[in-house]
């Protein structure tokens, strides 16, 4: 059977689902201090599109592939993609510390990624970028959110 995206981004999900809340809740003990982060649902893990029932989360994860690319000639031309992970969190007003809680996250997700950077033989993570946390507004503007994550660069073929 081929290696494909659809095998990668399985993968990419099943790094996500075995390794964040583990990273998150050592995250907490190393820092033992009163900003403890929340884990994730396994239920709240979401490939390419929103829907309502993301409300149901938080946090959520957003996970994506934005680019697939070519390089060579023939039957046998690898492919590069750049796959988006992207955890929001509800920026609730009792939360004075979200830039501390999205830096938080943000480290857990590189190092899990780092921690099992080639997932399958066919597979190679070329790169890890982390996504600076930003601000979101619901289309409703009455809920504000905080997203962070990390872009992925890797190649199958």
């Amino acid at each position: 059977m081929a290696y494909d995206l659809e095998n990668l981004m399985s993968d990419v999900k099943a790094i996500m689902t075995t390794h964040l809340n583990n990273k998150i809740n050592d995250l907490n003990s190393e820092k033992s201090d009163s900003v403890t982060l929340l884990t994730v649902d396994n239920d709240a893990y979401f490939l390419q599109e929103l829907d309502s029932t993301t409300i149901n989360y938080n946090p959520f994860v957003f996970y994506s592939c934005e680019e697939i690319e070519g390089s060579g000639f023939g039957p046998n031309t690898p492919q590069e993609f750049l796959i988006n992970c992207v955890l929001v969190l509800a920026d609730q007003s009792a939360y004075s510390d979200i830039p501390t809680r999205m830096f938080r996250y943000l480290r857990a997700f590189k190092e899990i990624f780092e921690e099992n950077f080639s997932i399958k033989s066919n597979s190679n993570f070329i790169s890890i970028n982390q996504i600076t946390p930003i601000p979101l507004t619901d289309l409703n503007q009455n809920q504000e959110f905080r997203a962070t994550g990390i872009q992925i660069r890797t190649s199958i073929g």
